[in-house]
């Protein structure tokens, strides 16, 4: 049997550890198409982590944090992650906010796992990330002038999300930018394997301007 390949990435943040526990087992045994790369009690802790931001986010909406909807999920659109949010609070008003917030949808606690990622999933449905890169520029070693532009700023001291925010582009698109210089020297014999051994490689080769 062929094992399924994870096609993106998805954190979760719920301050009850019963809940936040169940649900990260249930989508490690059940949910293959997701690699679950961050399990956070805390807003601090999603943003800190290496892997923020995720493809999709599933949020609790009444977190310890003095933190508005609103606010969490303006960071986390910027950053070009959707948000599912779900809550024991299902009344009218709670929801109407959350979704005017902008949350790609809501789901009641009083809902099975099966369904908060089912929402998950259909907030990928129609999500272009490529920002300007064309496909066909991934079959050889030429790169787009979106690539290096996000190259340079990445150089420049940018993180992957900074750069993101400032062409208004996805994180996953810059970061796979950066992986095709990186895959590039790797196949010329000159690995990279930090920031600045890049940096040199790409300064090396005349693509920073």
């Amino acid at each position: 049997m062929v094992a399924h390949q994870p096609t993106a990435t998805l954190a979760l943040i719920d301050d009850h550890a019963l809940v936040l526990d169940g649900l990260a087992t249930w989508v490690t045994h059940n949910a293959p198409d997701f690699d679950l790369v961050i399990v956070a009690d805390s807003w601090a802790k999603l943003l800190h982590d290496p892997a923020f931001p995720p493809d999709v986010i599933v949020m609790d909406y009444q977190l310890a944090e003095p933190i508005s909807i609103e606010a969490r999920l303006g960071i986390c659109r910027a950053a070009g992650t959707a948000v599912v949010v779900m809550s024991a609070l299902d009344d009218p008003a709670s929801v109407d906010r959350i979704m005017a917030a902008g949350a790609a949808a809501f789901v009641a606690k009083s809902r099975p796992a099966a369904d908060v990622i089912a929402a998950a999933r259909a907030a990928l449905v129609g999500d272009d990330d490529s920002a300007g890169i064309q496909p066909a520029a991934y079959d050889d070693d030429r790169f787009t002038p979106t690539e290096l532009e996000m190259l340079n700023l990445y150089a420049n001291g940018n993180s992957p999300v900074e750069v993101a925010l400032l062409l208004r582009a996805k994180p996953a698109a810059v970061n796979r930018a950066l992986d095709r210089f990186r895959a590039r020297y790797q196949r010329e014999g000159r690995p990279v394997d930090d920031r600045e051994s890049l940096i040199r490689r790409a300064a090396e080769d005349g693509y920073l301007t």
